[in-house]
């Protein structure tokens, strides 16, 4: 079990199946029908997706107007399991054989279709009780590209997890037009404004994500585009702003699985594309009141997203679902769906300016935005399990872009999540803390106990200070031989392993300290942090409160003019905790500088405090 931190601020999971459209025939082999079954006659590979639709239908007053889902009173979420053809069209799975899609990740695996599957104009491919297989079973993946053994491991994933939440996408909003019924909430202009801003519009999907990711994730409106061929039906128009319309001769009672596939359509033949993906990287349907059962849905790791009317314009819901896209999962709490509310993935709002709120500690561990930073303090910690599910801790500050967290504003909390941190997974709030409180759970086989010991909101910036302990082990002292500490950071996360044994090797060595040169500044002097999460890098170490013997009493900040020798967190802002039964070289805390008595005790890994610093300043 490893122990790592990163600074980080604090979606769903859909089946993709491609495959050639010219190899869809009618069963009798003539002209192929909208409205009519297609038999597959030939077997293609494609790509395995997953979808959540978000039920909200009830509401209490949360206050100002703003309106939250009662989780008493909602409907279960909708899961199902998808295949998305090359032209963008996406059917769910039925009749599949059982277990098909045991062990396959979203947006991630590409399946291999057999020949005979019916695909139904109701948005559905009937499998015949036949199997999805993986494409790599069968030496192929997605469009015959020959994949690379490995494909699939862990690096792998990390680079997908990278490629989509850091750098610059676009988005492209559809506004659906019916024969019976039609979006309506906003006009082109003010849909345009309540996604991507244009200066009128203050909190926003491109607004607050580039806040959260300090600039390292920008969603930017589509290019603008005239069609290729003009329908002239009286509403379909030219891409402009960010935003199009598309008309599409059927009603609000044929359902989202329906209009979905025939909106995609009628993109590709008006724009002369392949798949709405050659128009953006995220599309956004925004259907008529009463298409869609629920409010909203969108594909993992993919690029669609489905809205119901009202609800494209929430800047909660658009996270939310592009959050999906993205990769992230839903944020639960007490075995509720949704109902962490410390972050975006819990409950959406009825309303397109509230909340501004990020991520909570475990998926904002999964971005991957906040590495590149320098910063003496974790800003979030990972207690690595050697199962892949883990813990994260973080300091949720109410502050800036997260000053409307609904939940443990100010508070240091505790997640649990799988996917390594690096993939899609669901998270559960176990803990929220307050100073003096402290959480404990067996990791490993080895009872960590997480103690909040300061909440300083007053510093700038705000930080709490955390001790990690193992087993309840009290933190013994041992006199260290010293040198003089480097004078730049180690670039690489540190990593330490407590243990329940008195360790041989806690302290230090020749080799140079994993942090920088130690000074007498408190935390109330580091250099103040703009509202974004981006902190420039500091080389001044961490002033840690010192410690009495018991780790689970309460302990005040050192007033010696010299730095205290315990342990701060790790001049990189990743690092990791294992427990273990021995230390490497990089748990050995920083050497104290040369005019300090080398006989001064310091304190081993054993019992380690933590500063968690809120990327929220």
């Amino acid at each position: 079990m490893m122990i790592s931190t990163r600074w980080l601020s604090a979606l769903l999971l859909t089946t993709h199946l491609r495959c050639s459209y010219a190899s869809l025939r009618a069963r009798d082999g003539g002209v192929r029908h909208e409205d009519a079954n297609r038999v597959l006659q030939e077997a293609q590979d494609g790509e395995f997706l997953i979808k959540f639709t978000e039920y909200d239908y009830d509401y209490h007053e949360l206050g100002l107007g703003i309106e939250i889902a009662e989780a008493g009173n909602r409907r279960p979420r909708k899961r199902s399991r998808n295949i998305q053809l090359s032209d963008g069209t996406i059917y769910e799975v039925k009749n599949a054989r059982s277990g098909w899609a045991s062990g396959l990740k979203s947006g991630n695996n590409h399946v291999h279709i057999p020949r005979g599957v019916v695909l139904s104009s109701n948005g559905t491919i009937d499998m015949m009780g036949q199997a999805l297989i993986p494409s790599e079973a069968v030496g192929q993946g997605l469009f015959n590209r020959n994949l690379e053994e490995g494909d699939e491991d862990s690096d792998a994933t990390v680079r997908r997890q990278l490629q989509r939440s850091i750098g610059t996408r676009t988005v492209l909003v559809v506004r659906v037009i019916l024969d019976d019924g039609r979006y309506d909430t906003a006009d082109q202009n003010g849909l345009s404004n309540d996604v991507f801003g244009n200066g009128v519009d203050s909190n926003n999907l491109s607004s607050q994500y580039a806040a959260c990711s300090a600039n390292q994730l920008l969603f930017q409106k589509s290019p603008n585009r005239r069609m290729s061929f003009n329908p002239n039906d009286g509403g379909t128009t030219d891409i402009n702003n960010g935003v199009v319309d598309i008309k599409v001769p059927n009603s609000i009672s044929a359902g989202d699985g329906v209009i979905r596939n025939e909106v995609t359509t009628k993109l590709n033949s008006v724009f002369g594309v392949g798949s709405p993906v050659e128009l953006a990287d995220h599309v956004m349907y925004c259907l008529p009141t009463g298409t869609l059962a629920g409010i909203a849905y969108a594909y993992i790791n993919s690029w669609n997203s489905v809205y119901s009317n009202e609800w494209c314009n929430s800047v909660s819901s658009q996270m939310h679902e592009i959050g999906h896209n993205l990769g992230f999962g839903h944020a639960n709490e007490d075995g509720t769906t949704y109902a962490d509310q410390t972050g975006i993935m819990g409950y959406s709002f009825g309303s397109d300016d509230f909340p501004r709120m990020c991520f909570n500690a475990a998926q904002s561990w999964q971005t991957q935005w906040y590495t590149s930073s320098q910063e003496t303090r974790a800003h979030v910690i990972k207690i690595d399990d050697s199962s892949s599910t883990d813990v994260y801790i973080a300091f949720n500050r109410q502050i800036g872009i997260n000053a409307d967290t609904v939940e443990a504003g100010n508070e240091v909390t505790v997640d649990r999540a799988g996917g390594e941190g690096s993939s899609y997974s669901e998270t559960e709030l176990l803990a929220k803390l307050v100073a003096g409180e402290r959480w404990s759970g067996v990791i490993d086989g080895k009872t960590m106990i997480v103690n909040v010991l300061t909440i300083n909101t007053f510093a700038s910036p705000a930080y709490a200070s955390i001790r990690i302990s193992e087993n309840g082990n009290s933190c013994r002292m041992a006199n260290p031989t010293t040198t003089a500490p480097s004078s730049e950071p180690t670039p690489a996360p540190s990593t330490f392993r407590p243990s329940s044994a008195s360790p041989t090797s806690a302290s230090p060595t020749s080799a140079s300290p994993t942090s920088a040169s130690p000074t007498s500044e408190s935390p109330t002097s580091a250099s103040p942090a703009s509202v974004s999460p981006t902190i420039p890098p500091t080389y001044f170490p961490t002033l840690i409160p010192t410690s009495s013997t018991d780790p689970l009493t309460s302990v005040s900040p050192s007033t010696s003019t010299q730095p205290s020798l315990t342990p701060s967190a790790s001049a990189s802002p990743t690092s990791t905790v294992n427990p273990s039964s021995a230390y490497p070289s990089t748990s050995v805390p920083p050497s104290p500088p040369s005019e300090v008595s080398r006989n001064t005790p310091t304190m081993p890994p054993k019992c380690r405090p933590r500063t968690s610093r809120s990327m929220f300043q």
